[in-house]
C-alpha cells in the first residue's frame, strides 16, 4: 500500500481495534531511516486525531513512557522498523540510524530483514540498543540465521519472535518467559505470514512444545512446513504480489471455502471469477489455489471449516 492508502486504511481500522480491545503494530519498514521515521511521526499524529487527543506527537516525543500510554489509548502497539539498506553499511551506521529512531521514543519493534536490506544487525549493535532504548520491547528476525537469538546476549527483556517459517518447534522457547528463552538461545513466540490460515495448529505446536509432547510438537511443526514451503515455492513465479501475501491468501481461500476437500465444483472460468484478489487487482489463478489444496490435503489438514457462496 502507499501511503494515502495506509492512513485511510489506519483511519477506518483504529476505532475498530479500539472497540474490539486490540492493538495495531504500524510498519513504517522503510529501509531509509529518515523516512522511517517520518512515517511514525506522522501515522502517530493521525492515530491521535482518530482517537480525538488535543495533543500532537510534538508533546511526546523523546518521552517513551508517556508515548506508550498515548499509543495504548489510541490503539497502537508500536511501529516496526528495520535496519537502513545497504550492502556496505557498517555496525556503526545501522546503530546511528537506529538510534535516531528509538530517539522519537514511540514503542518500537526492530525487524532484521537481510532479504530487503542487504545487511544484518549484528548481535553486539541490538544488545547495545536494547540495553539504552526501553522503547525497543520486540525482536522479529526473518533472516532465517538467527544469529542474535544464539549469540548469548543479554536481550534486556525485549520480547524475540521468529518470523522465518519451517523449524517451528525447534526455535521455540520451552519456558514461557523471556529469561528463559534468552537462556535457551530460542525465541519467545513466532511472527508469520502463515499464521494468517495456521494460527491454531501453531499455537498447538507452542503448547506441545511447551508441555513436553516432543514428538508431537515436532510432528506438526512439519506438517505445516510441508505445506507452507511448496506453497511459497509455487507462488514465487507470480509476476504480481509477493510469494508471502499470495501464497497464505491462496491457503486461507482453501481453508475456508472447501477446496481442501477436493470440492472444486465450479468451471474453470468461474473459479478464476471467485479467487482471491491481490493489491495489484489480479486475480489468483486457479493452478496456485489447486496446488495449495493438494498440500493441504497431502498433510491430512481439516477440510473447510465453512462454505462460502
Amino acid at each position: 500500500m502507499d501511503a494515502a492508502e495506509t492512513d485511510a486504511l489506519l483511519r477506518s481500522l483504529l476505532p475498530l481495534v479500539g472497540d474490539l480491545g486490540g492493538k495495531v503494530l504500524i510498519g513504517a519498514l522503510d529501509p531509509d531511516a529518515a523516512r522511517a521515521g517520518q512515517a511514525m511521526e506522522g501515522r502517530m499524529n493521525l492515530a491521535l486525531e482518530t482517537a480525538g487527543a488535543e495533543f500532537g506527537f510534538g508533546e511526546l516525543r523523546g518521552e517513551p513512557e508517556k508515548a506508550a500510554v498515548a499509543c495504548a489509548a489510541a490503539g497502537i502497539a508500536g511501529f516496526a522498523v528495520c535496519a537502513p539498506a545497504g550492502e556496505g553499511r557498517s555496525q556503526e551506521e545501522i546503530e546511528d540510524a537506529l538510534s535516531a529512531i528509538l530517539a522519537l521514543g514511540l514503542p518500537t519493534a526492530l525487524y532484521q530483514l537481510p532479504q530487503v536490506t542487504k545487511n544484518e544487525i549484528s548481535p553486539a549493535t541490538f544488545a547495545r540498543l536494547a540495553a539504552r532504548w526501553p522503547n525497543l520491547y520486540l525482536l522479529k528476525d526473518t533472516s532465517g540465521l538467527d544469529h542474535i537469538a544464539l549469540a548469548g546476549i543479554e536481550r534486556a527483556g525485549v520480547f524475540f519472535v521468529r518470523g522465518m517459517e519451517g523449524d517451528f518447534s525447534r526455535w521455540i522457547s520451552r519456558s514461557g518467559t523471556c529469561e528463559g528463552a534468552e537462556a535457551e538461545r530460542r525465541y519467545d513466540g513466532l511472527l508469520l505470514s502463515s499464521a494468517n490460515v495456521f494460527a491454531a495448529e501453531l499455537a498447538d505446536t507452542i503448547r506441545l512444545a511447551r508441555s513436553g509432547e516432543e514428538e508431537k510438537a515436532a510432528s506438526l511443526s512439519g506438517r505445516i512446513s510441508r505445506v507452507v514451503n511448496p506453497v511459497l515455492a509455487e507462488a514465487a513465479g507470480l509476476p504480481y504480489g509477493n510469494a508471502f501475501s499470495n501464497a497464505n491468501r491462496a491457503l486461507d481461500w482453501v481453508m475456508a471455502y472447501g477446496q481442501a476437500s477436493g470440492r472444486v465444483s465450479a468451471s474453470s472460468d468461474e473459479q478464476r471469477t471467485i479467487a482471491p484478489r491481490t493489491h495489484s487487482g489480479e486475480k489468483l489463478p486457479a493452478s496456485l489455489i489447486e496446488f495449495a489444496a493438494a498440500a493441504l490435503a497431502r498433510e491430512g489438514f481439516e477440510p473447510p471449516r465453512y462454505e462460502g457462496t
